[in-house]
């Protein structure tokens, strides 16, 4: 259970930080592609401005089902009823209409270090959230652990368990899970009859050797699986508030009600400049990685001399940190590089319920290269100092 262990305030620390120190806030702050940038010009200017269906624009959900398809290897028809494919207020508006509709009354499995908004909005909405801890160095998943765990939390009276999260690659570790860890899963899910929730907004980040794999994919997924994703990483718009869930009917029909009250549609030019575009580069995703991955090299390079020690993760948005020894818990030290070197990220406790990751940190690369170079150079200043 979650319990009420005082964690790191993110969105207070990205403000205690200049614009060249921020390793905090998880969004991209690279500059908006031109031609997206050209085409919600142009569609503000037309006067393209008004209320659009609540499940989306036609354009922009013909252009993810054709994403969907290349990239993740299924057929969602962009016109069913009920619907199979929404476009939602960001990945958070998907997860809010999942909580909505799902998981009141019920409990919710996370894998731990966990992406806080993944507990707070079941908590909003009248769930909670059971956490199963990723184990060892290399994050790896304990099967017969988490059979045991679903297998108690499944039969209890209250709260009963009811789906599992599935993060890949994962905020905060960038971990990307196994074929065999998601089959796993899978085989889980379908023993004790949970819904999957997959958050798969770091999808194309992934550069190591295991590759992203949709759980939705997966024999017999498809019918309990709500995969959601967002634009606002790989996209570089967190403020534009585009995501999408896609999923089995019979799972994505119920949500259109919570969609259409809670935001009644997503912002209209923005959506249809986004579907002229999404899809015209196929080189846009293979792109993205290259510079993602020159990134992780240069920041792991310059953070190993000053000994941290990164974890492998296998992809490349964050880094997932053991801080220097002799500098106490990763709080105590990212409070002193505040203060000394005006340079941050996130201490670990703020993604755990435990002790475990006290000594670790979150770093966000998302960021422009004079800016990386500006904190990573703040960063290897205070600990030269030392």
């Amino acid at each position: 259970m979650v319990t009420a262990r005082t964690k790191p305030d993110i969105r207070l620390i990205t403000r205690m930080v200049p614009r060249d120190g921020n390793l905090v806030q998880g969004q991209s702050e690279l500059a908006i592609s031109p031609d997206l940038a050209s085409a919600a010009a142009a569609e503000i200017a037309a006067s393209r401005n008004h209320y659009s269906p609540a499940e989306g624009t036609v354009i922009l959900r013909e252009a993810v089902a054709k994403k969907i398809a290349v990239f993740n290897g299924l057929v969602v028809d962009p016109d069913a009823r009920p619907n199979e494919l929404l476009i939602t207020h960001g990945g958070t508006g998907a997860l809010v209409a999942i909580c909505h509709t799902y998981l009141k009354d019920a409990s919710v499995l996370v894998f731990e270090p966990y992406y806080p908004y993944h507990t707070k909005i079941v908590e909003e909405f009248g769930g909670t959230t059971v956490t199963f801890p990723l184990s060892g160095a290399t994050l790896s998943l304990d099967v017969e652990g988490l059979r045991a765990k679903c297998s108690e939390f499944v039969r209890r009276e209250n709260f009963p368990l009811r789906a599992i999260v599935v993060c890949t690659p994962v905020n905060p570790t960038g971990k990307v899970f196994t074929r065999q860890e998601l089959e796993s899963i899978a085989e889980i899910c379908k023993e004790f009859d949970l819904l999957c929730i997959s958050d798969e907004v770091y999808e194309h980040y992934v550069i190591g050797a295991e590759p992203h794999i949709s759980i939705a994919s997966l024999p017999g997924m498809w019918e309990r699986t709500l995969t959601v994703n967002s634009f606002s990483k790989s996209w570089n718009i967190s403020g534009w508030r585009l995501g999408y869930v896609y999923g089995h009917s019979s799972l994505i029909g119920p949500l259109f009600n919570a969609v259409n009250i809670f935001y009644v549609c997503s912002p209209t030019p923005l959506q249809n400049a986004l579907g002229q575009v999404l899809m015209q580069n196929e080189y846009y995703y293979e792109e993205l990685r290259a510079r993602f991955r020159n990134k992780r090299e240069r920041a792991v390079s310059q953070l190993e001399r000053v000994g941290f020690s990164v974890y492998d993760s296998g992809s490349a948005f964050y880094l997932w940190t053991n801080i220097p020894a002799g500098f106490g818990d990763a709080m105590d030290l990212n409070d002193r590089l505040i203060k000394e070197a005006g340079v941050a990220g996130v201490p670990g406790s703020a993604f755990s319920d435990l002790e475990l990751w006290d000594n670790c940190m979150r770093l966000c690369i998302a960021r422009e290269d004079d800016v990386l170079d500006s904190a990573l150079g703040k960063i290897v200043g205070f600990f030269g100092g030392k």
